[in-house]
């Protein structure tokens, strides 16, 4: 299985989901092999469709990541697996890698999810390594504050988080593979467009805190810690400063220690308001 964005395009993909997310555009070409997933991938990336879908973007500096349904993979492809369930995993770590670095450069990227309360458009940002419950955090208070990603939060020049509406990997008894997600059908509340960071929240999830425990860190821990969970710090302009101020224009990073999702809801309404 390869999880690299590709080029050249496919000469004749069978179907093309345009998808968008953190500020840019991804064309997703779906081989003759997996025209069958299609209905299976527009349900999961339904918050990122574009209107343009249907045919591979004119502009050549869109990013395209092409997938089949095979044994191995061919040339040119970014995903493939002959196991559909696989092949739908495989396709949102290709896309995601595909976003990360159409905003190289460009953005803040953090290894988080993110929330905004619903009228305010305050935002809070909830980093941490993967597998270790953004999304299981993002999926159980994404159903009142509007679910902007559970992955990657990109975070531009004015302080707003961009929207990456992507499906939800959920783990699912009796399955190998995660379970591609759309957030419809999990009945979070959909993103209205960037919302402005309010707070970042550093996650510590762990079975023997028994309940939350939050504390401020200072600038130079949370900057050591904070760097580690973004992509491609080092490519974007002045990295570090861009980080440090927005921990200065958003309030001290606070290290939050908990075991289980609904336990913070109390936190997230006192940081963006009771939604």
């Amino acid at each position: 299985m390869s999880l690299t964005t590709s080029r050249p395009r496919m000469p004749n993909p069978d179907a093309v989901l345009r998808l968008s997310g953190v500020g840019s555009r991804v064309d997703l070409e779906i081989g003759d092999r997996a025209t069958g997933l299609v209905e299976a991938l527009t349900r999961a990336w339904s918050r990122c469709l574009s209107p343009e879908e249907g045919t591979p973007s004119a502009d050549s500096e869109t990013p395209s990541v092409r997938i089949d349904l095979t044994a191995e993979p061919g040339p040119g492809l970014a995903a493939s697996s002959p196991d559909p369930d696989a092949l739908l995993t495989a396709t949102t770590q290709a896309v995601t890698h595909a976003f990360i670095t159409a905003g190289t450069g460009a953005h803040l990227m953090f290894h988080a999810g993110a929330l905004a309360h619903p009228r305010t458009n305050d935002a809070v940002v909830l980093v941490a390594p993967g597998g270790t419950g953004k999304t299981t955090l993002t999926r159980t208070l994404g159903t009142r504050y509007r679910y902007l990603t559970d992955e990657t939060v990109a975070v531009d020049a004015r302080g707003s988080a961009l929207p990456y509406p992507k499906p939800l990997s959920i783990r699912t008894p009796g399955r190998t593979h995660k379970v591609e997600t759309s957030p419809d059908d999990l009945g979070l509340l959909a993103d209205a467009g960037p919302a402005q960071v309010a707070r970042l929240l550093l996650l510590d999830r762990g079975e023997h805190h028994t309940a939350p425990q939050v504390e401020e860190m200072n600038l130079f821990d949370a900057v050591m810690e904070l760097a580690p969970q973004t992509s491609a710090l080092s490519a974007l302009d002045a990295g570090l400063h861009r980080l440090a101020g927005l921990i200065a224009a958003t309030g001290p990073v606070l290290k939050v220690h908990y075991r289980d999702a609904g336990t913070l809801w109390p936190l997230v309404a006192d940081l963006i308001g009771e939604a």
